[in-house]
């Protein structure tokens, strides 16, 4: 694992910032730090989105930096130190691509809602920007997350593109602002609450199949991925990072192929995670043309997450879309009967996606908003 770069590390009375420990498994004692990120981020979803689901779990932070080859992470936390050992009460994460994007770094600080206006995000944000100079990274973008809130009296701030919103007085949005930073990209965030009706989801399957024909069949699976598929699967991923919308934000498509199938694979596992991919294929040249992911982790069980959904532009326009997510559904009802909601994410750019959540019943339950500008100097 790469060995993050030296940065002074300030302190106060109160807090001070340490480098986590990294541990072998959550069994170790040095696994107090991943423990308390996530518990850090469950209470600071809860606050500021109305919900801990999206929050990630211990396992989940420490196989995420066990698995450094196509993103490198880099991580700084503020710790209270109580009688009953350090508290973690902020975080910072540093993502560093290693294929693609070399001037960029992408920066996450949370803080907890208890601890906020003490000098913890200040300090977490100039750890972040002196490590990524150090890194020799230019630029930093830094994704926002929101909840669903009515307008904010302050006002609400908009990409150049025109799509979508995020309340101007959220303190990540100031915090992104005083850095000097742009508002390039709003991602809005849907909940579709289960069960979903047996016979909508029947319904748009069967209209998908009839405007699709007999020119497209459809394949489903779970772990792994089958060896006939793989490389054509990858391919898949490669348009979706190469097609994404991504309104006024500089970045390159990262790179996908069969190896970093099989590894988000082996990570998915040793996370406890579980998925099921529903695949379209063009019958006359076998190729697959569609697909579409749902994934779960038992220590959230009423809480599933959608992941990726592609159409090649050549094969749009045949209800591909809504295909292969309406079968999707289907198996993971039977897979996963006892989930109570479904997350997505696409960008307010996408407006074709949108429609195909909007008409399976997601609605929509906060979202991101990603600013983007230059790294700044350090101060002389």
């Amino acid at each position: 694992m790469t060995t993050p770069s030296s940065v002074p590390t300030p302190s106060t009375a109160t807090w001070r910032l340490v480098t986590p420990p990294h541990p072998a498994s959550l069994d170790d004692a040095e696994a107090w730090a991943y423990r308390g990120i996530a518990d850090l981020h469950a209470t600071a979803a809860a606050e500021d989105l109305g919900s801990s689901d999206i929050a990630p779990t211990a396992i989940g932070i420490l196989v995420g930096m066990n698995n450094q080859t196509y993103l490198r992470k880099l991580r700084q936390i503020a710790v209270v130190d109580t009688p009953a050992g350090p508290q973690v009460v902020g975080s910072a994460f540093l993502f560093l691509h290693v294929h693609s994007n070399p001037e960029l770094a992408i920066g996450v600080v949370v803080v907890h809602p208890e601890h906020r206006r003490q000098g913890i995000g200040s300090a977490l944000t100039r750890w972040v920007q002196d490590t990524a100079r150090a890194e020799g990274r230019t630029t930093l973008l830094a994704p926002v997350d929101f909840g669903p809130a009515p307008d904010s009296a302050a006002g609400m701030l908009t990409p150049a593109s025109g799509s979508g919103t995020v309340a101007a007085d959220l303190p990540g949005v100031r915090l992104a602002q005083r850095l000097g930073l742009t508002l390039e990209l709003v991602e809005r965030r849907s909940r579709m609450d289960l069960p979903a009706a047996p016979e909508v989801v029947s319904r748009f399957e069967a209209e998908s199949r009839a405007v699709a024909g007999d020119a497209y069949r459809v394949h489903t699976w779970t772990a792994p991925t089958p060896e006939q598929w793989i490389e054509q699967y990858a391919a898949l991923e490669q348009a979706l990072s190469d097609d994404e919308p991504r309104g006024g934000l500089e970045v390159e498509s990262d790179v996908w192929d069969a190896d970093r199938i099989r590894g988000e694979e082996a990570a998915i596992a040793a996370k406890g995670d579980r998925y099921v991919v529903t695949a379209a294929e063009h019958v006359a040249t076998g190729r697959l043309v569609a697909m579409t992911m749902l994934q779960w982790n038992d220590l959230k069980p009423e809480h599933t997450d959608q992941q990726a959904t592609v159409v090649l532009k050549e094969h749009r326009g045949h209800r591909l879309g809504m295909l292969v997510k309406a079968v999707n559904l289907r198996e993971h009802a039977r897979l996963r009967p006892g989930s109570r909601r479904i997350y997505t994410w696409n960008n307010e750019e996408n407006p074709h996606m949108l429609a195909i959540n909007v008409a399976l019943g997601f609605v929509p339950a906060g979202g991101c908003a990603n600013f983007q500008g230059p790294l700044t100097p350090a101060p002389e």
